[in-house]
């Protein structure tokens, strides 16, 4: 059943309407199953291009998010298909950010998102009239009742992308990593903080005592890196294994093979790795898992599969894993692509489920089109590229990932 995304705005007890107020989005395969995303392309349909900072919903300083030079210049020298135009507007990303923290709720196979305005935020948004807030509807009680500011558990995402690279993969194909993990992952009455450890940005003491999961995503630096932020970032995952005892780790990709090296494990280059500066070894392929993974309390509730197709974007492997790291997965091109700890605090993807098979050929397209003469377009509809996805990525991955980070 595919997830439906609604945006829900009000003033203290009062219910802002407007004629498109019952407009819902679904979440595209482009939209790598993020509601997160699909929240932000829904505003700008309905709302237009409504600058985030200049309203009291400015709470973050979202400009630093955006290379502003970098997308003035992409409009005027990139031929994009029709799908990729509202990942033009530059307010797409600053929306997405905000609805990273905007308080959701959950019933049945739908996401809303719950959005308190004041009254100088009319100047921007037009509704039509306004009600009073009742019980009739479960999403009012919410409201009402204040349950969605409460949470119960805390995740801490930690962004692991210089900036000087860009805040999102692949050339103008812009996708906020924090905004696809969030619109994904995160569960009603659940916080979700994000800092950013490339800047020196790391949670606090008080944050962490009431820590369940930190996240270590994707990046395009290589894990034996000798940069200064990664060896502080490896450091402090080692104080923050030892020191919180009830803090779990997941990492994808460059996340998984850091969480390797910093216990003792060994990370090298992909063999026959192509040199590019975003990306390297892309596609997807089918990954073997050991049955094995079925028995650990926390997946037995999932169908059973021998394999999985997975949606790939690295350049380097996991040649050797630490002590007390157990492999339960392996493809063609990389031994070690799943691992648990003997202690179940510490899982690790080396592939992304969290891309869409779309996604990544949309990342493909965008790197062949940068490098070469013909437009957006002809690379995306061009048949080769799509033997780089010879399937459809199994959503087993992301159900891996979930029943993770949930128990």
């Amino acid at each position: 059943m595919q997830t439906k995304v609604s945006l829900i705005f009000h003033i203290g007890q009062q219910l802002l309407i407007n004629s498109q107020q019952n407009s819902n989005c679904a979440v595209l395969e482009s939209d790598g199953n993020s509601c997160a995303i699909a929240a932000a392309k829904l505003i700008i349909k309905q709302f237009g291009s409504i600058d985030i900072t200049k309203t009291s919903l400015n709470t973050h300083n979202f400009e630093k998010i955006i290379n502003w030079e970098a997308y003035y210049q992409a409009r005027e020298s990139y031929i994009y298909i029709r799908e990729l135009e509202i990942y033009r507007n530059p307010h797409f990303y600053l929306w997405t950010r905000f609805f990273t923290t905007a308080p959701i709720w959950e019933i049945e196979d739908h996401t809303y998102y719950i959005i308190e305005l004041i009254d100088q935020d009319l100047k921007y948004f037009s509704f039509s009239n306004r009600r009073e807030l009742n019980k009739k509807h479960a999403i009012e009680q919410v409201i009402l009742e204040g349950q969605h500011l409460k949470y119960n558990r805390t995740i801490v995402f930690l962004c692991v992308k210089d900036f000087d690279q860009g805040r999102y993969h692949a050339p103008k194909m812009y996708i906020d990593t924090i905004g696809l993990f969030n619109g994904i992952y995160r569960r009603r009455q659940e916080r979700w903080l994000c800092y950013n450890v490339t800047q020196g940005s790391y949670p606090d003491e008080d944050v962490l005592k009431q820590t369940n999961v930190i996240i270590i995503p994707g990046s395009t630096s290589s894990a034996y890196d000798e940069k200064v932020w990664i060896r502080s970032l490896q450091n402090f995952i080692l104080n923050v294994y030892d020191n919180y005892n009830q803090i779990k780790f997941m990492g994808i990709c460059f996340g998984f093979q850091l969480l390797a090296q910093a216990f003792g494990g060994i990370v090298a280059p992909c063999k026959n790795r192509v040199k590019h500066k975003g990306f390297y070894y892309y596609g997807n392929e089918k990954i073997t898992i050991k049955n094995d993974l079925f028995k650990i309390g926390c997946f037995k509730e999932l169908t059973q599969s021998d394999s999985i197709i997975i949606n790939k974007a690295h350049g380097d492997l996991v040649t050797k894993l630490p002590e007390g790291f157990i492999n339960y997965g392996s493809s063609k091109t990389a031994e070690n692509e799943i691992f648990i700890s003997e202690d179940l605090r510490i899982f690790g993807m080396q592939s992304h489920p969290e891309y869409s098979s779309q996604q990544i050929l949309l990342f493909i397209s965008g790197i062949q089109s940068i490098e070469g003469k013909r437009s957006f377009g002809d690379y995306y509809n061009d048949s080769n590229n799509k033997h780089f996805v010879k399937e459809k990525g199994d959503l087993l991955g992301l159900l891996i990932c979930n029943n993770f980070l949930q128990s």
